[in-house]
């Protein structure tokens, strides 16, 4: 199996014909965006949308439709517990 960042990067530069370099720059730019926990996403998409003079019971709403289809940063794992996880 290959590295999954080596795959995403072959992948841009197929797709959208992007040099690597570009490529590598895309991968970067959009891993750190998806570096977020959890409450920092909410907190900064509460005063983005605040500031865009929408009510909290609609950013709330919406707030919850985007953690539905986003994902986040993984917490720490040592070797032990991923090897646990992997073999119980």
């Amino acid at each position: 199996m290959l590295d999954p960042l080596r795959q995403a990067r072959e992948r841009l530069e197929r797709l959208l014909g992007l040099a690597p370099a570009q490529a590598r720059r895309a991968i970067s730019e959009t891993l750190d965006c998806l570096r977020q926990g959890v409450d920092e996403y909410i907190a900064a998409r509460h005063r983005e949308l605040q500031e865009l003079g929408i009510h909290n019971p609609v950013i709330f709403e919406k707030i919850a439709q985007e953690l539905a289809v986003l994902r986040f940063a993984a917490p720490t794992l040592s070797a032990r517990q991923i090897r646990r996880r992997i073999y119980g």
